[in-house]
């Protein structure tokens, strides 16, 4: 004789997918959710990054494409560990962002006098003029991000993420 954790529960206990019903979102448990500040930061950088793409329109570039292009055209002859640095991103990330810049005719790569292993980037003329235009874009970018924040509040914010990734690094 099968005991009672063997036998099937009575047909009545049994949800059918079309009884089944999901619960209100607006009173869903998060848990411990709501105080993984990792879930708000990446929500946040969803968010403007997607604001970023929809203000700079065609000339918006792929994450941190911009921020290399940028350091590339203000600081010419720049070698790939100091993007690296600069930026915060990794060799792989950096090596195929330059890797397409080149191929699109945005940079040019040039070997280091003093050290033929290193390669030294410059923008091309059209590197500046797609850097310029975005930087123009951007700068709505930037006061949607102010006003988003707050004027009073900004500098402790920006000072508050400088921390976390000082302190976690």
């Amino acid at each position: 004789m099968a005991g009672p954790e063997n036998q099937d529960p009575p047909e009545d206990d049994v949800l059918s997918y079309s009884s089944a019903q999901a619960p209100d979102s607006s009173t869903l448990d998060h848990g411990i959710l709501h105080e993984f500040i990792g879930m708000y930061l990446r929500r946040a950088h969803e968010v403007a990054y997607e604001d970023f793409r929809i203000r700079l329109g065609p000339d918006a570039l792929q994450p941190g494409y911009f921020t290399i292009l940028t350091l590339i055209v203000r600081n010419p002859r720049i070698s790939q560990t100091q993007i690296g640095a600069a930026s915060a991103r990794d060799k792989s990330s950096i090596t195929k962002a330059l890797r397409w810049m080149e191929e699109q005719g945005l940079i040019l790569r040039l070997r280091s006098a003093r050290d033929r292993r290193i390669h030294l980037s410059v923008a091309t003329e059209k590197g500046i003029a797609l850097q310029a235009r975005m930087e123009a874009k951007a700068v709505a970018h930037l006061n949607a991000l102010d006003d988003a924040i707050g004027a009073e509040r900004y500098a402790t914010f920006l000072a508050t993420l400088k921390d976390l990734i000082g302190n976690l690094e």
